[in-house]
């Protein structure tokens, strides 16, 4: 038995390194959005077609994100929010997708604002884990 404990820690383990690695990449691709748009403002068609395939790579990512950040979380004791919080982001970055196709800014742009702030909070919540507890007679105390 200790062996399986043992087996489930290490996937723990495994499982959090990839979800801190996948939000960590999300959000630097977020952060990146902006300043491709910037620039193709400056007339760069490059910019403008990178700044589309970026677009396509975040929901990507944020697709991926949804299975690991439920088994981060069940198995893994993470804060239930960060599921919550890619279902969210995934839901936002596809609206957001379609708006800048159809060229829609005064709803891409605020939106973007928030996916970005969204990000933000996703990465912060991959370093938060619960604490499980256990009772002990008629005091709880905690576990790591």
């Amino acid at each position: 038995m200790p062996e399986q404990s043992a087996f489930t820690a290490r996937l723990v383990r495994i499982d959090h390194a990839l979800f801190l690695t996948g939000a960590l990449v999300h959000l630097i691709l977020v952060c990146i959005q902006p300043f491709l748009a910037g620039w193709s403002l400056d007339g760069d068609g490059n910019a403008f077609d990178w700044h589309g395939v970026n677009g396509s790579i975040i929901l990507t990512i944020s697709m991926i994100l949804i299975p690991v950040s439920v088994l981060w979380w069940r198995p893994g004791r993470g804060t239930p929010w960060a599921p919550a919080l890619v279902v969210l982001l995934f839901a936002a970055e596809t609206f957001q997708l379609g708006m800048g196709y159809a060229d829609i800014l005064v709803v891409h742009i605020p939106l973007g604002v928030g996916i970005v702030l969204g990000s933000f909070v996703l990465f912060g919540l991959t370093l938060v884990r619960r604490r499980r507890t256990v009772a002990s007679g008629p005091q709880r105390r905690t576990v790591s």
